[in-house]
């Protein structure tokens, strides 16, 4: 039996994404966000594992069976598609978890909707606005690398780009055929994401006034740009703790799950977040 089962929510424009949702579970809600091109195998670390939570996992456009990004897709927008589904499943307030790119969006969340937020946890979310211009560069390069690759029809180099320096020179075996199928229709909404990370710079004074608990966290063998923005987020959050995943590059949960996990519950656990004693 599957261990998390398909749904649909409709978000402000009509759209219906599709979603994830643990099966069986009743416990506090976690809505966890994906990052660019991986889609919810994410989390499938804390999926299985932590199976006292209600997890939440939707799927970003263009990505699994959600509809491709809008045009001009911005983070902002995928913050109330991600928030659709908390709607779609009556659930007032949530924890919320985000990698990449869905830490962007799970930050932006939380900036429109505070009253939704439980408690945040952002995995190394994408934001050039305060790594740097370096930063900046390296997206802005990126996007239009993958960009040439796709229009002359070579996916597997454009999955190369971004699955090479995580997963190494044997990156297809390491991933699957199963993931690599998903992963080969994922790629076509990345440029997408990028433009819309590239675009988003909520400011320092909108962060400052974030009032919920927080945790960042980084993997201690991350690139320099995503160190970068989590201990400027630090700076700016007035409620963040900051933790190191040893052993863990820039998808601690999926690379050192054991310690994310640990991690994660302790910080449940501090804002009373875990299900009632039977």
């Amino acid at each position: 039996m599957s261990v998390t089962e398909l749904a649909w929510a409709t978000t402000p424009n009509g759209t219906k994404i599709a979603y994830e949702r643990r099966v069986g579970s009743a416990g506090p809600p976690i809505l966890a966000v994906h990052g660019v091109l991986v889609g919810t195998s994410n989390w499938i670390h804390q999926v299985l594992r932590l199976p006292q939570f209600r997890w939440l996992l939707p799927h970003l456009r263009g990505h699994g069976n959600s509809p491709p990004p809008m045009p001009h897709q911005t983070i902002e927008e995928g913050a109330l598609d991600v928030e659709s589904v908390l709607l779609a499943e009556r659930i007032d307030r949530a924890v919320v978890l985000g990698n990449s790119l869905g830490a962007t969006i799970a930050l932006a969340l939380t900036l429109m909707r505070p009253h939704r937020i439980h408690g945040l946890v952002l995995v190394e979310p994408s934001l050039p606005a305060l790594a740097g211009e370096e930063e900046r560069e390296r997206l802005r390069r990126s996007a239009a690398l993958v960009r040439e690759l796709l229009a002359a029809g070579r996916i597997e180099e454009a999955l190369a780009h971004f699955l090479e320096p995580r997963l190494g020179p044997n990156w297809a075996e390491k991933a699957g055929q199963r993931r690599l199928e998903e992963w080969r229709r994922n790629i076509f909404s990345t440029p997408a994401w990028i433009d819309a990370v590239l675009a988003f710079d909520p400011g320092p004074v909108p962060l400052a006034a974030i009032d919920c608990p927080t945790l960042l966290v980084y993997g201690a063998e991350t690139q320099p740009g995503y160190r970068r923005t989590i201990f400027a987020l630090a700076d700016l959050l007035p409620h963040a703790q900051i933790a190191e995943i040893p052993r863990a590059g820039h998808g601690a949960p999926v690379d050192n799950p054991d310690a994310f996990n640990e991690l994660l519950l302790g910080f449940l656990s501090t804002i009373e977040w875990a299900p009632s004693p039977a």
